[in-house]
Order: C-alpha cells, then structure tokens, then sequence
C-alpha cells in the first residue's frame, strides 16, 4: 500500500467537494438551460458520499477509487451514476499503482471509455467526454517519464477549452438533448464540473 497515494486520494476527494460547493450554483444555472438545474446539487452530493465512505478507509490508491466511485454512484441521478463509473473503473484499472504518468493516464482513460460505453456518448455529444478525452490527449502527449504533477497540469487547459467549445454544441444525449438548441450558447455542465474534479488534483501535490 502506497501511503503517499492514499493520501492523495482523500485530500482530492475534500479538495474536490469544496470546490464542486463554491461551484454548485453555477453548475445548476448552467443545467438548467437544458435540464433540470440539480447537476451542481447531484456532483456536491455524489462528493460528500465519496468522502464519507473513505473515512478511516485505507488500501490501496485503486481501491480507494473503487469504494469512492461505488458511494458517487449510489447517491443517485445520471450524472452520478457516470462520475461514479468513471472513479469506479479508473480505479479498477489502477490498482496497486504506482502512480505515475503512464498508468494513471490508462487508469483514466478506461474510465473515460466506461463513461462512454455507459452514456452511449462519444465527443461531440456536448458531454463530459468532450473535456475528458481533449485531456487525456494531451496528459498522453510528454514522455512517459515526465512527472505526473507537470503533465496533470500542462493538460488541464485543455480540458477547460474542451469544456467551453461545449457551448458550441447542440446536445445529443441525456435529457438535453430532448430539447435540441435550447442547448446552445451554454457549455455542458458535466464537462465543466469535470474540468474542477481535474483541477482539484492538482491542489493535493501529487
């Protein structure tokens, strides 16, 4: 068990809770252009279950993950039940580690496949997959020996230009897309909130 990686998982996982509580507002002003407005409550919700099942937890940082991604998806709604795939799956994949770039970004990348698999999505469809994969891309990009900590955040802009190029974009699946071009003009709300789920890690010093 790698101390130093189960410490980064709790602390992403409060990091990550204040930050999604700062934005919750917004998130639910941006859903509710197409959607029922509850997408900031749900991610705030999903984060707090998260952090409340891996208090006192200890294992593995891929283990983590899993209990973390199981409690998201339990605490309900679409958007729920694909972040808690996503952390689920990304930490089956992960495992024991180690932690560096290679294996991490493959951790993140079968999660971001399982999200696709489960949400019939691909990029394109103004989802969060069209942050996530613009980020991937780009994590995947230096040489595998670079330092996680470096590349996670020469990476992020990209998922945040991933994010705004939504805006562009006419819903094609979820509850938006009944509606159409009522959803242009407004980036998707899960790809932002995935860009501040990102962002999060980068506070925890990896």
């Amino acid at each position: 068990m790698d101390a130093v990686a189960q410490s980064v998982v709790h602390r992403w996982l409060a990091e990550a809770l204040a930050l999604m509580v700062e934005h919750e507002a917004e998130l639910g002003r941006l859903d509710a252009a197409a959607g029922d407005g509850d997408h900031g409550a749900t991610m705030v919700r999903g984060l707090r279950a998260a952090s409340a099942a891996l208090t006192g937890a200890t294992g593995s940082s891929g283990q983590l993950l899993q209990q973390a991604g199981a409690a998201f998806a339990d605490a309900g709604g679409a958007s729920g039940a694909l972040v808690g795939a996503l952390l689920a799956t990304a930490g089956q994949q992960l495992g024991d580690g180690p932690c560096d770039l290679p294996t991490v970004t493959a951790a993140l990348r079968a999660g971001a496949d399982q999200v696709a698999r489960l949400g019939k999505a691909q990029p394109g469809d103004k989802t969060l997959l069209d942050a996530l994969y613009p980020f991937l891309r780009a994590l995947a990009a230096p040489p595998p020996t670079q330092s996680l900590t470096v590349a996670w955040k020469a990476a992020l802009p990209a998922a945040e230009q991933g994010a705004a190029a939504t805006s562009s974009l006419v819903a094609r699946r979820g509850r938006a897309a009944k509606l159409g071009a009522r959803s242009l003009g407004h980036p998707d709300p899960g790809a932002v909130s995935i860009t501040y789920l990102l962002r999060a890690l980068l506070a925890t010093e990896l």
